[in-house]
Order: C-alpha cells, then sequence, then structure tokens
C-alpha cells in the first residue's frame, strides 16, 4: 500500500532539499528518487529540524516516540 498523499507530498519536498534546493530541480531525477523514497516508506524516518527542533519539549517528546 501506498503512503497517504501528504506524506508523498512530504517525500517530494524532502527529495527537492536533498537534491539540490533550488529551482534547477531536474523534474526526472526528483521523480526517481521519490519513487525510491516511497519504495520503502514504512523504513523512513524523515523529520525536518528548521521550525521543528529538539530544543522545545512538546516537539522533543512526539519525535522521540516517533523515533
Amino acid at each position: 500500500s501506498l503512503p497517504p498523499v501528504y506524506a508523498l507530498e512530504l517525500l517530494t519536498i524532502f527529495a527537492w532539499e536533498q537534491g539540490c534546493g533550488k529551482d534547477s530541480f531536474k523534474t526526472a531525477e526528483g521523480l526517481k528518487t521519490v519513487l525510491g523514497l516511497v519504495q520503502q516508506h514504512q523504513q523512513l524516518c524523515v523529520y525536518w529540524t528548521v521550525n521543528y527542533s529538539f530544543e522545545d519539549p512538546a516537539i522533543r517528546t512526539h519525535l522521540l516516540g516517533q523515533l
């Protein structure tokens, strides 16, 4: 089964950020990366530290519970 739609959007953002984070993102390479991530989505643990820091106690508790 596929992950929820919002997870696919987050995987796309993650691939873009990891690839280059710029406007020169190559669609074919990005799609290949996202499809590879989808294949292993149950083993992934991706989170952002910008605006979501371990410094915030509530976020820290939630993230540690997820990990």
